[in-house]
């Protein structure tokens, strides 16, 4: 193997949302021993470099699931919604009040200042067995948020758009409406938890977004060891030379991997896993 191709959350990140330092030294040590280090995330660029510890090796990232392509911090190719789509599901989402982001690469998320009554009421329920910690810190942190109030929302270069609840019920019928009632020529549907969905581009992925890395340094998907725990993990897996679903993602992912780690992120399963296999 030539290049790891790492997702974020779940695999580098634990369910807390924390990239811890003794990773970043094994992706160091992975460097110097030939590796490239790519990241394959759902998470917008804005995301990635502000959570991604100083000295950590990335060669290039794919960001919004292969809707921007980063070569050394340098974008070389983006794609993003029809803006009269995006307009489109921001009203079909405040009709049903469900909270609602749209994000760029540019700029991290953004929802309507005057739906914030409606989203005060979900985002401040207590929070549900069903719910990730990391994932109501993160419903805390929005309500507390400066920037991601805004009065007019601009639907142009929208790379994103996740929708959330507090509700598990609330969230699954709009995923199912996502599922059943729309165009899906247009987007892709994910979802990363039981309280989410995402839309991303029909027909953009972490693969296709993958193989722009992979033509830049000249090395096929062969080389390709993937690592991740999601359903938006799954192109990766199809093409890569190996495949490693996390512990802890679902079942259905897993079983489409060519192993799994022996611990889960919140065990530092990544970093044990690595160093099991490349550096012992």
């Amino acid at each position: 193997m030539k290049a790891l191709a790492l997702d974020m959350d779940g695999t580098i990140l634990d369910h807390s949302g924390n990239f811890s330092q003794s990773l970043v030294e094994t992706l160091v040590e992975l460097k110097k021993r030939g590796f490239l280090i790519f990241f394959a995330t759902g998470r917008t660029p804005h995301e990635i470099t502000s959570i991604t510890p100083e000295g950590c090796p990335i060669d290039g990232y794919v960001a919004a699931s292969g809707m921007g392509i980063y070569i050394d911090d340098r974008l070389v190719e983006s794609a993003s919604f029809e803006p009269e789509f995006v307009a489109r599901m921001v009203e079909e989402a405040r009709s049903k009040e469900i909270y609602y982001e749209i994000h760029t690469l540019e700029h991290s998320s953004r929802t309507l200042l005057q739906d914030q009554a409606y989203v005060f009421e979900d985002l401040g329920q207590d929070q549900p067995e069903t719910m990730m910690n990391a994932e109501y810190r993160y419903a805390e942190e929005t309500l507390q948020s400066t920037t991601q109030w805004v009065e007019k929302l601009t639907f142009e270069h929208v790379v994103k758009m996740f929708f959330f609840s507090t509700d598990m019920k609330k969230i699954r019928d709009w995923y199912d409406y996502l599922d059943n009632h729309q165009d899906k020529s247009i987007y892709a549907l994910y979802t990363t938890s039981r309280h989410n969905a995402e839309l991303m581009l029909n027909g953009r992925d972490k693969a296709n977004g993958l193989e722009i890395l992979l033509d830049h340094y000249d090395i096929s998907f062969e080389d390709v060891h993937a690592i991740g725990d999601s359903m938006n993990d799954l192109p990766l897996f199809e093409r890569a030379g190996r495949s490693t679903a996390m512990k802890n993602a679902p079942e259905p992912i897993k079983e489409k991997a060519d192993d799994i780690t022996s611990h889960t992120c919140d065990e530092g399963g990544l970093e044990r896993y690595l160093m099991e296999r490349y550096l012992d």
